[in-house]
């Protein structure tokens, strides 16, 4: 009975011993979801008028104009924070917000995403980044990549109400 015990408690903590899940995509996986979240992304950006490009529902908030260029910049930038390639546009600051600019950035944005996912090394997700995030000061690149695919749902999401305050339906959502 003893030895049963034994046998059991042991199997117990081997079990408790197993690695946690590293990943809940593969790679390919995740470059296949940026895929369809640029196509949405631009759909939604080319769903606004461009003379609506400087809209802003209210006088806290971007214009549509500047959450696209936002969301260019600022996964343009922390993908060259992680892998260090030439960035496709400058990183700075006062962007043009135009319909024409602004898409050209996104178009180009999520092509430079697209090309740097695969090159990302193992070392590149284990190391860590200095961020001014609030809930994560200090993400490894691992939680990098995948903050910066919530980011820009986030953005998007709020272009989508901007659309929806015009008058104008969305893009079906696609995921």
């Amino acid at each position: 009975m003893r030895g049963a015990f034994l046998i059991c408690a042991a199997a117990v903590c081997l079990r408790a011993q197993e690695p946690k899940v590293k990943t809940v995509l593969d790679m390919s996986e995740f470059i296949q979801d940026w895929k369809i979240s640029k196509q949405f992304t631009l759909d939604v950006a080319n769903a606004m008028p461009a003379e609506f490009y400087n809209f802003k529902p209210s006088p806290d908030e971007m214009t549509f104009g500047e959450q696209i260029v936002h969301i260019a910049g600022s996964s343009v930038y922390r993908f060259h924070q992680i892998t260090k390639l030439e960035p496709p546009f400058a990183l700075r600051e006062n962007l043009p917000t135009d319909k024409q600019s602004a898409v050209k950035m996104l178009e180009q944005s999520f092509d430079y995403v697209l090309t740097a996912l695969p090159q990302i090394t193992p070392e590149e997700l284990r190391r860590t980044f200095h961020t001014n995030w609030k809930g994560r000061p200090d993400p490894d690149g691992r939680a990098m990549i995948m903050n910066m695919f919530v980011h820009v749902a986030h953005h998007r999401a709020q272009c989508e109400v901007y659309l929806r305050v015009k008058g104008i339906k969305p893009p079906e959502y696609t995921f």
